[in-house]
């Protein structure tokens, strides 16, 4: 077992452990797909979601292992639209979009879904998901140790910070 298997091993334990599953195909066809596999993660391709911002979804894919989402978006309802209507939003496994926050051209607009597509294997080819995914279950167990922490004070009647 090499390091790098041994490290996907610990994750994927670490994952199942926290309750989160890793993303996987659930359907050959992107609007059945990216709704299942981001339910429960965020509202971003609910039904009620994609019909209020008049949005379409035209591919989604796993990529890192299953560890990231991504998404081809057509939204009609820009208000700035100058033609451009296609995005790719890449989700992590928790469903937080992160390329608006790493990628230098996250929230860009596309004029063709191929464009919107590359521009979402480019992200994930430069996104460290094993890094970034466990060093976010890291921060959530330290978050939930400290709020347990401070319930177990106030049961006791302690005072808490």
């Amino acid at each position: 077992m090499t390091t790098t298997t041994k490290t996907a091993a610990r994750l994927q334990s670490a994952l199942s452990a926290a309750g989160i599953r890793k993303f996987e195909t659930r359907s050959c066809y992107p609007e059945n797909d990216a709704p299942q596999n981001l339910q429960g993660r965020t509202h971003y391709a609910d039904p009620e979601t994609l019909r209020y911002f008049k949005a379409r979804i035209l591919d989604a894919r796993k990529a890192a292992d299953g560890l990231l989402y991504w998404i081809v978006e057509s939204v009609q309802s820009r208000p700035d639209n100058g033609g451009a209507t296609r995005r790719a939003v890449v989700f992590d496994v928790f469903g937080t979009v992160i390329n608006d926050r790493a990628d230098a051209t996250g929230g860009k607009w596309y004029k063709t879904t191929d464009k919107a597509q590359n521009a979402a294997r480019a992200f994930v080819e430069s996104f460290d998901a094993v890094t970034h995914t466990a060093d976010t279950l890291k921060a959530r167990a330290r978050r939930d140790i400290d709020q347990a922490k401070r319930t177990f004070a106030a049961l006791a009647g302690r005072a808490t910070k």
